[in-house]
């Protein structure tokens, strides 16, 4: 049975085809669109992402059993496929995305978001967070907590998301960067902790309340905050400090969510997802501050997943099918792309690329590395989600902590932003920053890992959070990213030659793009963006490749 999935709602289209209850394929639509998230506009109706799916797999819309999706995507997006298109709730759609592919076979599950689906159109109101227990193949619903659309649609009350984006529109980011809030956040003070307490309350059933008038009172004590701050170091240090706020409020509002949760189902596991759970630092807190003993998180956890949930929906209870032996659910969904449309890209770009010849292409690249290159990555399928897992990524050195200014330079970002690291899952419970870098506030974070924290165990596909149980400050953890063999056995062999050559577990790891860019999906986009941000090698497929220097460099 063919069953094509599509997600996304206003944004993050994506697509995922399933054969038979296994994942054939599955891709974002901003990788083929390159318009970062896809925000609907006039390409939206190609729908690209299905097409890549059906092309990869050698089928036609024909041969397809099922077209579902979530009821609130745009309507564009899958207008090709009406009338024979079924849409489902999207908080369930998100739930069958984090459940179906975890290792458990009973878990609570957690849905939080900027807004799900009408519940009411005519009064535009919306669900915001909603808890499930799930078993087997059903995922059954426990509670929601919905919220009213203001008439402009940029609030919601009750909504944890929105919440955080209030904040991260008011302190300058534009929709749909949370990412920078949080990173801002590690340089703030407590400063506007507790007037923030005054925009929310908690009931005693796990539930978050905010009106949209506490939103607008919200937005209006930050524009003030930010009136009063002088332009340069002072105005940064207010955003800080409201972003440290809404950071404290989120994880404490999520914190408190869990606990209820797990009062009603009295569960050990827990899985998560919405786009309020790609914040990590608020999911690493899940792990240490409430009962929860496993934690599966997918690697994409915003409305993008919801391709992978509603197909896999669509197979085991349209389709009535059960849940037999789990396995890890890989993140690498993308195409792989043949040896020969790699080097046909490299021939095309021969006045710019020349190739640096290697036996081991991964002994050679850790010694570059070692020795201070900063080296691209693309071979295999992408990585389906927001996080570059070894496949589509730029990778530097660790112990040089200037390779941190290298990198934002190489990307073009903020110098704020802090990267992540990449690390054998061997490693991942006993790996420390080498330099303590203080600016990497998020969470420890691994891939097919298992790691503990006191008595929490985190276990699936990335992202499962693991936390550092090296006794680091909430400052001073990581967000890491674990590899064993069986999940990238190339990126294992490098990581394996670099820790021999350095006895140093740890890489730097960002994804590989430009800032305000989606990751790199083919060939030409790999040497276009390798060349246009200056990195020194490009490891793609099974050769390395350096650029050539001007004359001015020789």
């Amino acid at each position: 049975m063919l069953i094509l999935g599509l997600g996304g709602s206003i944004h993050d289209f994506s697509a995922c085809l399933l054969h038979n209850g296994k994942i054939v394929c599955a891709i974002e639509e901003e990788r083929l669109s390159r318009s970062k998230q896809a925000f609907v506009d006039a390409s939206t109706f190609r729908c690209k992402a299905a097409r890549y799916c059906l092309d990869y797999a050698g089928v036609t819309e024909k041969d397809v059993d099922l077209i579902i999706g979530a009821d609130n995507i745009e309507s564009r997006y899958y207008a090709r496929y009406v009338p024979g298109i079924r849409l489902m709730n999207h908080h369930l759609a998100h739930a069958a995305s984090a459940f179906y592919p975890s290792p458990f076979t009973e878990a609570a599950v957690l849905v939080a978001d900027g807004r799900g689906s009408y519940l009411d159109r005519e009064n535009k109101i919306v669900e915001t967070v909603t808890y499930y227990a799930a078993g087997g193949a059903e995922i059954r619903e426990i509670r929601k907590v919905a919220g009213r659309e203001s008439d402009d649609f940029r609030n919601v009350s009750n909504s944890a998301g929105l919440f955080y984006l209030a904040v991260t529109e008011e302190i300058g980011f534009g929709p749909m960067y949370d990412e920078k809030t949080l990173a801002v956040s590690a340089y703030g003070t407590d400063r506007l902790v507790e007037p923030f307490r005054a925009f929310y309350s908690l009931d005693d059933e796990g539930g978050f309340s905010q009106t949209l008038g506490q939103m607008n009172e919200l937005r209006s004590l930050i524009r003030a905050e930010l009136g009063r701050s002088e332009s340069g170091g002072e105005l940064f240090r207010a955003k800080a400090d409201a972003a440290y706020a809404v950071q404290v409020h989120l994880e404490r509002i999520l914190i408190h969510a869990c606990r209820y949760l797990h009062k009603r189902t009295g569960s050990d596991n827990l899985c998560l997802a919405g786009s309020v759970f790609l914040n990590h630092a608020a999911v690493n807190r899940l792990l240490r501050e409430t009962p929860f003993k496993r934690l599966y998180l997918p690697p994409a956890a915003g409305d993008a997943g919801a391709a992978v949930g509603s197909a896999l929906y669509g197979h085991y209870v349209l389709g009535g099918h059960r849940r037999e032996a789990l396995f890890p659910a890989t993140p690498y969904l993308g195409k792989p792309y043949p040896s020969e449309a790699m080097e046909e890209a490299a021939l095309k770009a021969g006045d710019f690329l020349e190739e640096v010849k290697a036996e081991d292409v991964n002994g050679q690249a850790a010694r570059l590395l070692s020795e201070g290159s900063l080296v691209a990555v693309f071979r295999g399928g992408a990585e389906f989600g927001p996080k570059a897992l070894g496949n589509r990524s730029i990778l530097a050195d660790a112990r040089f902590p200037g390779n941190i200014s290298r990198l934002n330079s190489a990307k073009k970002r903020e110098a704020f932003r802090p990267f992540g690291y990449i690390v054998l899952e061997e490693d991942a419970g006993k790996a420390v920053p080498p330099q303590g870098e203080r600016r990497f506030q998020a969470h420890a974070e691994g891939v097919y890992a298992s790691g503990r924290f006191d008595d929490a165990e985190c276990v699936g596909a990335n992202p499962v959070n693991t936390a550092n149980p090296t006794g680091l400050t909430t400052e001073g953890t990581a967000q890491m990213h674990a590899i064993s063999p069986g999940l990238n056995a190339e990126m294992a062999a490098l990581l394996k030659n670099y820790k021999r050559i350095t006895d140093c577990p740890l890489l730097f790891n960002t994804s590989f793009n430009l800032d305000g860019e989606p990751m790199v999906e083919t060939p030409a986009e790999a040497i276009r963006c390798f060349l246009k941000a200056e990195l020194d090698v490009l490891l793609m497929g099974s050769k390395l490749y350096r650029r050539k220097k001007t004359e001015g460099e020789a």
